[in-house]
């Protein structure tokens, strides 16, 4: 219990601290932090219930992505500046730091699994990310023609 409110409180202060290292205005801050938060919590339960971590990984970068330009247009600031703190809860760190502490102490097996997992998780942190991104500027095409046309 204690351990994930732990964990719960590292994915709302982490991405609090990004914004505050990428100097987002106070007013971006705790939406920002709230977009990893969510993210994380929504990592959590697709874990439990979907089961892995791949496809758990991709669908809560996919929600977390659409808030994230879903309030992007509501505030009218770039999705970006909100997108990078808000999925940095789902960067593999811990796998990228094992696969190159493998590496160091010679375990060259144990190091390329981690490293091919780490790479698992960034395509579908990525493809979670590209699927939003296609979507909303397809839409925002349809739209734009549509006003053309009439």
């Amino acid at each position: 219990m204690q351990q994930g409110v732990l964990q719960l409180a590292a994915a709302f202060f982490g991405p609090l601290g990004l914004g505050v290292l990428f100097h987002l205005r106070k007013g971006l801050l705790i939406p920002a932090a709230f977009g990893g938060l969510m993210n994380r919590v929504l990592f959590l339960v697709l874990q439990e219930t979907v089961g892995g971590r791949v496809f758990p990984c991709l669908l809560s970068s996919v929600v977390t992505a659409a808030y994230v330009e879903c309030l992007a247009r509501i505030l009218k600031v770039p999705a970006t500046i909100l997108l990078l703190p808000a999925i940095a809860t789902s960067a593999p760190g811990r796998l990228l730091y094992s696969a190159m502490r493998s590496l160091v102490e010679g375990k060259y097996r144990l190091a390329w699994e981690h490293g091919v997992t780490a790479a698992r998780y960034s395509l579908a942190v990525a493809a979670g990310i590209s699927l939003v991104w296609a979507a909303f500027m397809t839409a925002g095409a349809l739209a734009e023609y549509r006003k053309k046309r009439l």
